[in-house]
């Protein structure tokens, strides 16, 4: 029997918060692991979420007994696909309608050095629980029977979670996995909790030393960017920037107070150019306004937080949009033509990073680029031009951006006279 028992039992929880689907299939693995001569339990933010009231797309069972011998079993019993991670002891069963279900053997962990993926050996539930980042992380609900919806709570996280409090459970532990830093801000701004003294002097005193250095590009991305892609994504850089865990990723020293007014306008810049971020769009846009106000080479984004090349050009692009805004956004008077071809290389990231530190009159102009001229295109192309007589070369690109000027700042000239203009200018640059 695991220990840390507490008088709490979650099985009408269990029933009444998940969907039905969720708590058969949990009943069922319960089942499967007891006639195993396992015992199977719900772990972590699941269980965290269910005692907030939280809804989780997460299902994270651990096992006491054999991880990689129990999922195929309960994937043959569910008749779904299911894939082996073997030096984690961790498997991941694929359920209908795209969700997963994360089997681990519980286990204890060592590690070799900070930022070292662990050493991983098999041990019990309660050594399991210990072995996590936080204590509102380190709570199980029994799935076998009899002990159906038992609250196990060796660490102390049902009295954190009443308290709000994001609490470490080891002196080391911020050392052993720096990806912890970045999580504890995580459940600060997610969950709308705060660091106890001890867990927070423990943390500055990691990021102090340089342990974040330790970490993968890759884990790094892996942790930060989701953080930086939800609604809570400027209260966790605000926060991020106070305990100077930006400064440690290479973003630069950079106040709350130089952040915040900018940042504050990215959710309206989404709604101005009437799009919704998707994927990494969100972050990169945030990570492209820390790196412009903190002055630093956007190469050393790409340093500290892995960024594919697509990403690494729209981080770029926008930066230098930034640095360099177009004069022709506060120019008086701008036709159609001088906006297009001064913003036709702007992203999305771009568009909302760029909107979000400019000035109204700006604004509008960025507004009108996206809305109106982005899409438009000249009427002829490259054949046009030779069945009018003119021979192919390098003159034919700025032949089309003529006629392309032309259509801007005249909506109703003809596929005629946009040839006409076109023709025109490769006619001027043969006389050069």
């Amino acid at each position: 029997m695991a220990s840390g028992i507490v008088p709490h039992n979650l099985a009408a929880l269990l029933e009444a918060q998940l969907s039905p689907q969720h708590y058969n299939l949990l009943r069922e693995a319960g089942r499967l692991a007891d006639e195993l001569g396992m015992a199977a339990y719900l772990v972590g933010g699941p269980v965290r979420d269910m005692l907030l009231s939280r809804p989780s797309a997460d299902l994270d069972v651990v096992v006491e007994g054999n991880g990689l011998q129990f999922a195929p079993a309960l994937a043959e019993q569910l008749g779904v696909e299911y894939s082996l991670h073997e030096e984690f002891m961790t498997a991941t069963l694929q359920l209908s309608g795209g969700d997963e279900l994360d089997v681990a053997t519980a286990r204890r962990e060592r590690y070799e050095f900070p930022g070292a993926l662990p050493t991983i050996q098999p041990a019990n539930l309660h050594e399991d629980l210990w072995r996590r980042d936080f204590s509102i992380n380190a709570m199980a609900v029994a799935l076998s029977p009899p002990n159906f919806g038992q609250l196990y709570d060796p660490c102390g996280g049902y009295s954190d979670l009443e308290k709000g409090i994001v609490r470490i459970l080891n002196d080391h532990s911020f050392r052993d996995d720096p990806t912890r830093i970045i999580r504890a801000v995580e459940c600060e701004v997610r969950l709308g909790f705060h660091m106890d003294e001890p867990t927070e002097n423990l943390l500055t005193k990691a990021v102090s030393e340089g342990t974040l250095a330790e970490v993968s590009p890759q884990r790094c991305r892996d942790v930060l960017l989701p953080l930086l892609q939800v609604k809570s994504a400027v209260a966790a850089i605000l926060r991020l920037s106070q305990l100077g865990i930006l400064a440690a990723l290479g973003l630069g020293e950079v106040t709350g107070e130089q952040l915040g007014s900018v940042l504050q306008q990215v959710p309206h810049a989404w709604s101005a150019l009437h799009s919704g971020p998707q994927d990494s769009t969100a972050a990169l846009v945030y990570l492209s306004l820390l790196a412009h106000q903190a002055g630093c080479n956007p190469a050393a984004v790409a340093t500290h937080i892995h960024l594919s090349r697509d990403e690494q050009k729209a981080v770029d692009d926008a930066i230098r949009f930034l640095r360099q805004p177009p004069s022709t956004l506060l120019a008086s008077e701008v036709r159609h033509s001088e906006l297009y071809f001064a913003l036709e290389a702007l992203s999305l990231v771009g568009a909302v990073a760029l909107w979000a530190a400019q000035q109204p009159v700006a604004r509008r102009r960025i507004e009108e680029f996206w809305h109106q001229l982005r899409g438009v295109g000249c009427d002829i192309d490259g054949d046009d031009l030779i069945a009018a007589g003119a021979q192919p070369g390098p003159g034919f690109a700025g032949a089309l951006r003529e006629a392309l000027r032309l259509k801007l700042d005249n909506p109703q000239a003809t596929a005629e006279q946009q040839l006409a203009a076109a023709l025109a200018y490769l006619a001027g640059a043969a006389e050069m």
